[in-house]
């Protein structure tokens, strides 16, 4: 394994503070926590998980490629593309669990975020056209890490 440049390691911890604050995780729940009880398109639930969940995810992709040197820095537009796909994907899928998963499963009432009033994928897709957005999603990341060689 390469050693860390001290570059490196700045960048690592901006990417995680960025990842973590308003710009990522942070940002992310508070409109998230906003949109409760009010009717969100598709985009704007989008925009909401990449920055919530998917901040993190990308973040920690980034994170492991950046500790790699030089061929993890070229790797940086394929993996951030994975990330992006994997992290909505994850979201699509807690969306799903939501409505199909049971209390005890997912650590969570199941139907909470109907509850709350939350639009979730189901909620504006159906369950059906959330479930293929999932599995496109989860077809993208891979077919993205084909790439990298």
């Amino acid at each position: 394994m390469p050693e860390v440049s001290d570059r490196d390691r700045i960048s690592m911890i901006s990417e995680l503070a960025s990842a973590s604050g308003i710009a990522g995780m942070c940002g992310g729940q508070a409109l998230d926590l906003d949109a409760e009880g009010k009717h969100v398109p598709l985009d704007a639930l989008e925009r909401i998980h990449r920055h919530k969940t998917g901040a993190l995810i990308r973040a920690a992709v980034r994170l492991g490629a950046l500790s790699a040197g030089d061929k993890g820095r070229r790797a940086l537009p394929v993996l951030d593309k994975y990330a992006e796909s994997i992290g909505l994907a994850f979201q699509v899928q807690d969306d799903i669990l939501d409505v199909v998963g049971d209390t005890a499963t997912l650590g969570k009432r199941q139907g909470a975020d109907q509850q709350l009033g939350k639009s979730t994928y189901p909620a504006l897709l159906g369950l059906e056209q959330a479930r293929k957005k999932a599995r496109d999603l989860i077809d993208d990341a891979r077919q993205s890490l084909k790439t990298t060689g």
